[in-house]
């Protein structure tokens, strides 16, 4: 790291940004000393340095939520003028962007300063020496913690911009302008600095937390070993590995930013560090997350097997951190009361959905324009048959005729997905589990652990809401049911009393997460797939209640040979990350790194047309004009505001922008 340029960023955005960090220490003392002057204040430093973790639960500025059209969709006027809302509509900018994280957006555009956040993470590690009241094995534990959240902001911004200023250390107030005209580093040096620093950080942390009920979101080894594996999968992947687009982005120096020579050693290094997190993650106790139905109250359900599956799907997401195996690192507030206050990921993915839900389910409820956000009409095609391959490949499935309109029989096996006697389309049948444990659809139950509504149609489990068509506040679209916990109650009367969301800590990492990492990494490390690389996914799938790959592309599809073949394999993987990983904020991510997202974002918004009253007329798919944007490679990473350009001439702007 002695190489790597040592700046300050705090005075690389001179002017920017204000010295308010200091809100730790007392007003009549506002000095690092004072901030480190014992253990309870240097503690609440710790605490500000986790305090800039960037808030996935905040669904307009964190990336991950309404940036493109693919995962989900913004249906409300207020919420298209959002920094998330301009950008699925494509009006990025470099004057003042969206969701800048580079220098901050502020309430208007959008994203955290990051680099005050590594900042922070300096001052901390360049003071916490200071403290005398703290045990030495303590303050060994508060570095690496810290250590490990510098490299994840530096992480955080490499998926955001690619090559980015690395802040090693701070610069004192009397360095000259030229030492603050930085450079942007190469991706590869980057990468590097970021593991350098993930690894000093894992020999001091903990396997597991200690005390898992007051330290939930803290650094593990299992946390930054998992992080080390998603960058180096990162720098494995095209849009860092070989990616020609950028093979002329060099800075005034003439240093290449991203190296357009494909080296598949970085797959190598990839695997190795994704192996390492599975294991240290089986270690300390953490497995696929599988529902008992007996624990937890849940056994006062008289639950079937198909919902105990759906159970499994949906809590892996919502189950409580002391029961969930399955999860590596969770956030640390709680999904609806976020850091986004009103415009929260439990206001906006969760609370908009109930009350949209619930004017259809008691007729003296005044009916409220629901669907402010939800699933995207690609997601319905996106899941697999029941027999587990993709809908178009399925040889068994009336792919053709998915639009056509079906009525539930008792002979159908769906009970438990769709009321009998009721009219949907065919799209909704004969899906695998996580279709019916993922998304909310017209005729289908939603899984509820109170609720006044009772089944009519014969569903072995009672609580649910269920759809209405031909209403004119129906918008004929979806709404991601895997985000809402089970544990939610829902009642009629007042609009803004219906429902008393279930608070979860929402997952950031999860196991499976690395399980289809590490098949991915195989994958592209062999020349054919193996039964290496079958094992990884098989897994993910067993726990979903599908078959292995090999053996349900033999039986059912098209193309019974493509999981034999690196490209199919591929593919399949690719499929496979989407669907587990579906309504995660994960998505936007994995479609950059893997460069496909030009392909899936610049489709139109779809929905069923949605005025209509007869079955037959509602299931048109209809393109809703005005609605598709124009991709490009720019797209793949953000730019930077045009006035840091122009106080800083070393730092070029991404390219394409």
């Amino acid at each position: 790291m002695k190489n790597i340029l040592k700046i300050t960023i705090a005075l690389l955005f001179i002017g920017m940004v204000s010295c308010d960090y200091l809100d730790v220490v007392p007003n009549d003392t506002p000095t690092l000393d004072h901030a480190f002057s014992n253990r309870a204040v240097a503690e609440r430093f710790l605490r500000t340095c986790y305090s800039h973790l960037p808030d996935v639960m905040d669904p307009y500025y964190y990336p991950g939520w309404f940036t493109s059209h693919h995962e989900l969709t913004i249906n409300d006027s207020r919420a298209l003028r959002s920094a998330a809302g301009n950008i699925a509509y494509g009006r990025q900018n470099t004057n003042n962007p969206y969701q800048n994280y580079f220098s901050g957006g502020g309430s208007t555009y959008g994203g955290t300063n990051m680099y005050v956040a590594i900042r922070d993470c300096n001052i901390f590690l360049n003071n916490i020496h200071i403290p005398r009241d703290i045990l030495e094995e303590e303050r060994t534990r508060w570095i690496a913690e810290v250590k490990f959240l510098k490299a994840y902001y530096h992480y955080f911004l490499l998926t955001l911009y690619g090559p980015i200023p690395i802040a090693d250390e701070e610069v004192p107030l009397s360095a000259s302008p030229e030492e603050l005209q930085v450079y942007r580093e190469p991706v590869d040096m980057v990468v590097d600095y970021i593991v350098d620093l993930l690894d000093e950080a894992i020999e001091e942390l903990p396997l597991m937390l200690p005390d898992p009920q007051t330290e939930l979101g803290r650094a593990t080894q299992v946390i930054a070993k998992s992080l080390k594996a998603k960058t180096l999968a990162w720098a494995a992947s095209p849009l860092f590995n070989g990616n020609s687009d950028y093979k002329n982005w060099v800075d005034n120096r003439g240093v290449k930013l991203i190296s357009d020579n494909y080296d598949p050693a970085k797959w190598e290094r990839a695997a190795t560090a994704i192996k390492e997190a599975i294991d240290a993650a089986h270690e300390g106790g953490l497995r696929l997350y599988t529902f008992n139905k007996f624990t937890g109250g849940a056994n006062t359900f008289n639950m079937n097997d198909t919902l105990v599956q759906m159970m499994t799907i949906r809590k892996a997401i919502t189950e409580d951190p002391d029961r969930n195996t399955g999860v590596i690192w969770s956030s640390q507030d709680i999904s609806a009361h976020g850091k986004g206050g009103g415009a929260d990921l439990g206001y906006n993915l969760i609370g908009n959905h109930l009350l949209g839900l619930f004017p259809y389910m008691y007729a003296e409820d005044q009916p409220s324009l629901p669907n402010f956000n939800c699933a995207s009409w690609h997601m319905i095609e996106l899941y697999y048959s029941n027999n587990g391959v993709p809908i178009e490949e399925d040889k068994d499935y009336n792919y053709s005729g998915r639009f056509n309109v079906r009525r539930a029989t008792p002979g159908d096996n769906h009970q438990s997905y769709i009321a009998t006697g009721e009219t949907t389309a065919e799209i909704h049948f004969n899906r695998e589990p996580r279709f019916y444990a993922g998304l909310c659809f017209d005729r289908g139950f939603v899984e509820l652990s109170t609720s006044a509504v009772k089944d009519s149609g014969g569903a072995s489990f009672t609580p649910f809401m269920r759809w209405r068509y031909g209403e004119v506040y129906f918008t004929g679209q979806y709404s991601p049911k895997k985000i809402i916990a089970f544990e939610t109650s829902a009642s009629q009367g007042d609009n803004n009393k219906r429902y008393t969301p279930h608070n979860y800590h929402f997952p950031l990492i999860r196991l499976a997460d690395l399980y289809l990492l590490y098949a991915e990494a195989l994958n592209e490390v062999k020349d054919q797939p193996d039964e290496e690389v079958y094992y990884w996914i098989d897994q993910v799938r067993e726990n979903v209640g599908l078959k292995g790959v090999v053996e349900s592309w033999e039986n059912a599809s098209i193309t019974p040979d493509k999981p034999l073949n690196k490209l199919g394999m591929r593919e399949i993987i690719q499929q496979e990350r989407l669907i587990e990983l579906a309504f995660e904020a994960q998505h936007f991510w994995d479609m950059r790194r893997w460069k496909i997202a030009d392909k899936y974002w610049s489709l139109p918004l779809i929905r069923w047309s949605y005025k209509e009253n007869e079955p037959e007329a509602f299931y048109v798919p209809l393109v809703t004009p005005g609605t598709s944007r124009q991709v490009s490679f720019r797209d793949y990473l953000s730019p930077i505001p045009f006035s840091i350009i122009r106080t800083n001439p070393n730092l070029v702007q991404t390219y394409g922008w």
